[in-house]
Parts: C-alpha cells; structure tokens; sequence
C-alpha cells in the first residue's frame, strides 16, 4: 500500500531547518555549546542525589523553586514561570500571543525555529558590522510584528543592547521577549523595567553559569498577568523534581557560581586577547568569544582543532553571517589553556 503519510504534514514544516546541536565526543575538549565546564555545586550534587527518593512522585517544587527565583531576582514569585529551559518558554509565548514575530541575526537560531513550528512569519533585520544593534532600523521594521525577540547578551556575538535602546523598543509597546541566558557573564538585566513595562518577558536559563545543562530547567520574568496567560498554555510537570530540586539548591549555594563565573569572566578576557592576535575578535560579555578566522576558511580552523582534540562551533553557515565565523566558548582553565597552545602551534 503506497504511503500517504506526506498528505498529512503541515504545509510549513517541510521548509523547517532543524536545530543542529554542537556535537560532544569523548575525551575531548568541548568548548562548543557554551556550557560551563567547571559544573555544578557541590551542594547541587547532594541534591540530585537525595531528590531519587522522589523519583516515583511527580513534580511538586514548583512554588518553592519560584519563591527561590523570585529571592534572586529581586521580585515576587507570581512574577515567575517555570520551564523545561528557557526553550519551552519561547515556544509558550508563541502560544500565547499572535504573530508576526521579528528578531535579529546573527542570534539564538530556535527564535525562528520555534516560531516556524507554530506556522508563525519571522521578520529579521540584520545587525551592525560590529555586531550592534540599530534600534532605529529594528523599531520600523518591527511596525509590521507583534512579538519581537531580543538577545543580550547575544549567541553567538556576545554583543549587548544598551538600556537607552530597550526603552525605545520597549516603547513601541509590542509583546517584547528579552533572553538573558548569559546574565550572570554581563552583570545587567532588564528585570527592573519590568516596574515600568508591562509587555517585557525576560527569560533566564540555569544551563549556563549554574552548569545545569543537562536538567533542563528556566524561567521566565513578567507582569503577573503575563505569567498567568503563559501558565494556562503550558503543560503540567514539565520541569523535573531533580531539576527542581537542583535549582534550589544551586541559588542556595550562589557563592560557587559566582566563584565559577568569575573565572569564566578572567579567562575569557585572556581567550580573548589571545585569539586577536590571529584573528579579528569581538568584545564579548557572556561566556564565549567570536572569531573572523578570515583568510582561513571557519570550517578548515574548525577541522584542524578537531584533529588537536578541540571542539569549537563553526558558524560558517550560520543565518546572518557574511564569511568565516567560530566561536569559542570558554572553558576551565586547563582546558583554555590546552586550546591556546593548540593556537599557537597551528
């Protein structure tokens, strides 16, 4: 019997081009998916531990992990939202409000992909030479969207948008989506407009600088009213009790991310001044740094860190880029180390 399981495939989805996660082999370095390579608190592992006793029950911190985001974040805990990371979040809002929806690349490719899924357009508008953002061509172009999604700091730049420039965006009084994944690298947020702007989202991530990756876990900051139209889209239970009970105990425990953080931020500074002397680097302030490999081809760098035991991402091919591009994300210090005699030997 011939098939007619393509009749049935939503027009849209053919053209979707899937996400393509940085690769991890073993016994390499990775230094490709912006992870935080020193891992989690101790106290964190404790956590996961004692949290099997538990495995058998569903979900049931939700409240407490939200009372504890709220604490950090210097808010309250109706202002919070929960997610399986900060992607089930975007995919929430999607959900929620209506389309079209605007960003700007080179950024986080799942803004696209996520809303290519819901059948929604995605308006871009490409950044700056150096990677900056001109709030002015965003505003005009974002007359013609609804929901528009902003990075800052930004993957795979490292570029940030200055406050005077997210009023104005905020301004335009549109749904406005503000993912701050790498905070904890920059030290500024927008979380305090939210006192003055009731259609800002920030969303936040505990993968990067509290090295929880794997669990899957983050969350959003709104307008009460936000959170609770988010709430009634979202499935029950979708972030785990060791991912719960992890988040706890890692905003428990702040002073080891900090202590992590703050050689992630010495190191990157050293990454840094070390990679410009081959290659133009851009200033970054999150936990990688990007790299022009011109006149070497991004895919031949890539290669010939590979054959060294070095993982890097190539963006080569990545939307919104003119030519060869990598980015380092920033590892240990042994592990910096290892990729910069690998540099200096090539």
């Amino acid at each position: 019997m011939k098939s007619r399981l393509n009749e049935y495939v939503k027009p849209w989805v053919n053209d979707i081009e899937a996400y393509i996660p940085g690769k991890t082999i073993e016994g390499y370095v990775k230094l490709a998916s912006n992870e935080n390579n020193y891992g989690p608190s101790p106290r964190v592992m404790d956590a996961i531990e004692k949290a099997k006793s538990e495995l058998h029950i569903y979900p049931h911190k939700d409240d407490e992990v939200r009372e504890k985001i709220a604490e950090y974040c210097n808010t309250k805990a109706e202002n919070i939202i929960l997610g399986n990371g900060s992607d089930e979040l975007f995919d929430l809002i999607l959900k929620t409000f209506k389309g079209p929806c605007i960003g700007f690349n080179p950024s986080y490719s799942w803004y696209k992909i996520a809303a290519d899924i819901l059948g929604e357009e995605y308006l871009e508008v490409n950044l700056n030479d150096d990677f900056t953002l001109s709030s002015e061509q965003f505003i005009e172009k974002s007359k013609k969207a609804n929901i528009l999604f902003l990075c800052s700091p930004n993957n795979p730049t490292g570029t940030v948008i200055p406050e005077n420039k997210l009023r104005e965006i905020l301004d335009e009084n549109k749904v406005t989506v503000i993912d701050e994944a790498y905070y904890e690298f920059y030290g500024e947020s927008a979380v305090p407009l939210l006192k003055e702007y009731d259609n800002l989202i920030v969303l936040r991530t505990f993968a990067k600088a509290f090295a929880l990756a794997g669990l899957r876990i983050g969350y959003g900051i709104a307008n009460s009213n936000v959170i609770d139209l988010l709430y009634k889209v979202k499935m029950p239970f979708t972030t785990n009790s060791i991912a719960q009970e992890a988040a706890i105990s890692a905003l428990d425990d702040l002073r080891y991310t900090e202590s992590t953080v703050n050689k992630i931020i010495r190191d990157r500074e050293i990454l840094f001044n070390k990679l410009r002397q081959k290659f133009r680097a851009f200033k970054s302030h999150a936990n990688f740094v990007l790299i022009d490999t011109t006149p070497i081809k991004s895919k031949e760098f890539y290669g010939q860190l590979l054959e060294r035991g070095i993982i890097i991402r190539n963006l080569g091919k990545f939307n919104g880029f003119e030519g060869e591009y990598c980015r380092i994300s920033v590892g240990t210090s042994d592990e910096n180390r290892a990729f910069i005699r690998v540099l200096e030997e090539l």
